[in-house]
């Protein structure tokens, strides 16, 4: 048996009934503030925003538990249909029926190397394939954007090194052993401090649009509302 979208919508929704139906039976237990606000952002997005975020969030909501997950985009996702999250912080999301979704920015995504062992005008849409590249694990917006494009450009890429961990890519990019992808507000230390520079051959631009993302129906409450508000505040602040 499979379900049709209908169906799709219908059990994340009932799924997040039967979760506030159980927190409100446990609600004489203690306060509003004592409920954690359950969180899930996308490693990338973590990895730029988050501490800032949580930072104001506890200034103004001091006595509100957080418990936050940080993984790849189809991790998180999931978490929020199976009712782990209330909300998610995401790239290169899809608006779709089952969800709200405010936006909160975009960013190009690079192809990055070090400039002591790679020269911009070596590479080209069709030469990238031949290159040692160093990706993300698929399910990441980073890995899922790159497969993708090299889909439209008809490449096939078996990638020398696949982590889960940006830093370990980063490290290894620097060190000469092959380009991988970033986004602009990660990169841009790096190319500041000439340690990285930004090899993306014409033709290959790679533009994720960033989410906070809700089920459909569920209260956009004021905690949830001022948390999206510093992600908002942060992003421009990044800029």
């Amino acid at each position: 048996m499979y379900l049709n979208g209908a169906g799709k919508a219908f059990r994340i929704r009932a799924t997040q009934l039967l979760r506030d139906y159980y927190e409100v039976q446990d609600f004489g237990r203690g306060t509003m503030e004592d409920v954690p606000l359950r969180i899930g952002t996308s490693l990338t997005i973590g990895n730029q925003l988050l501490p800032q975020v949580i930072q104001k969030f506890k200034k103004q909501y001091p006595k509100t538990p957080l418990k936050i997950f940080a993984e790849n985009v189809n991790q998180i996702k999931g978490r929020l249909i199976d009712g782990d999250i209330e909300i998610a912080f995401i790239e290169g999301f899809e608006p779709r029926q089952s969800f709200e979704s405010t936006f909160l920015s975009e960013y190009e995504l690079f192809f990055v190397g070090s400039p002591k062992y790679f020269k911009h005008d070596n590479i080209s849409r069709e030469t990238i394939s031949e290159l040692p590249l160093l990706l993300r694990e698929p399910g990441s917006t980073l890995r899922d954007y790159f497969d993708n494009l090299m889909h439209q450009l008809g490449l096939e890429v078996e990638p020398m090194l696949t982590s889960s961990n940006t830093e370990v890519l980063i490290k290894s990019a620097i060190a000469g052993l092959g380009l991988t992808i970033l986004p602009e507000p990660l990169a841009r230390p790096y190319f500041a401090a000439g340690e990285l520079v930004n090899l993306s051959p014409p033709g290959t631009k790679m533009l994720p649009k960033n989410y906070a993302i809700t089920l459909k129906g569920s209260p956009l409450t004021d905690l949830r509302t001022d948390l999206i508000k510093y992600f908002q505040d942060e992003v421009l602040a990044s800029r």
